[in-house]
């Protein structure tokens, strides 16, 4: 019976695992729902896909689970002043958390300055005032341009005043963010119905009908309302 060796297939076999296993924790925190794990998966995503050669040994990825001293350059590249860059894994920890709860708290605000602007714009549509409206509309989609609803509603103001054209592209950037959004779809029939491309809007709606089973009535009844428009 011939004795085990170790010969430069299992050599080989060995290094790819450990390229395996070094890949899979980066991509570990990379995913993780941690805000600071994952900046710090993208960071050593980043130092190992740079320029340069790269031998795959761990501690040039200075990983801070097992608390070695952080890669400065990336910080570097962060533009970070170098007497900010903190030298190992604590201070990288707790330059990354603060950083997060920054970005976190400045959210916040942003969302509740839109949330503000956006009740106003309710406000004054209510009473008719569409242009007031449409100002606070772009008001509060200045400060955030992620809301779905914030260009649902500018949308159906600008119908109001006239702004067709616009009405499609504000619809097209709610669907961006909320494809399920009936409101967008809706509007955006509307929209091209007052540009006398019914046939498109015809097919929206048609579309709408598969997609929102349990909203049939109400876009029929839109449908109804756009016919007897003409």
């Amino acid at each position: 019976m011939s004795n085990l060796h170790m010969g430069d297939d299992d050599g080989e076999f060995e290094e790819s695992m450990r390229k395996v296993n070094l890949i899979g924790g980066i991509i570990k925190d990379m995913s993780s729902q941690n805000e600071a794990k994952s900046r710090i998966g993208m960071l050593r995503a980043e130092e190992l896909l740079g320029d340069g050669e790269k031998t795959w040994d761990e501690s040039s990825l200075k990983t801070v689970q097992n608390g070695t001293t952080i890669n400065r350059r990336a910080f570097e590249d962060l533009g970070k002043p170098k007497d900010e860059i903190p030298s190992d894994a604590a201070g990288f920890m707790a330059h990354v958390e603060r950083d997060a709860k920054q970005r976190s708290e400045a959210k916040k605000k942003e969302i509740k300055r839109s949330d503000y602007l956006k009740t106003m714009g309710n406000c004054e549509y209510r009473k008719g005032n569409y242009e007031k409206a449409l100002i606070y509309y772009n008001q509060a989609i200045d400060v955030r341009k992620d809301s779905c609803v914030l260009f649902t509603n500018r949308a159906l103001t600008k119908i109001n005043l006239g702004l067709m054209d616009e009405v499609v592209s504000d619809c097209d950037r709610a669907l961006r963010l909320n494809d399920r959004s009936l409101n967008a779809v809706l509007y955006k029939a509307e929209a091209l119905w007052g540009l006398d491309d019914t046939r498109a809007a015809e097919d929206l709606l048609q579309t709408a009908l598969k997609t929102h089973p349990d909203q049939t009535k109400r876009i029929q009844d839109y449908r109804n309302k756009l016919s007897c428009s003409r």
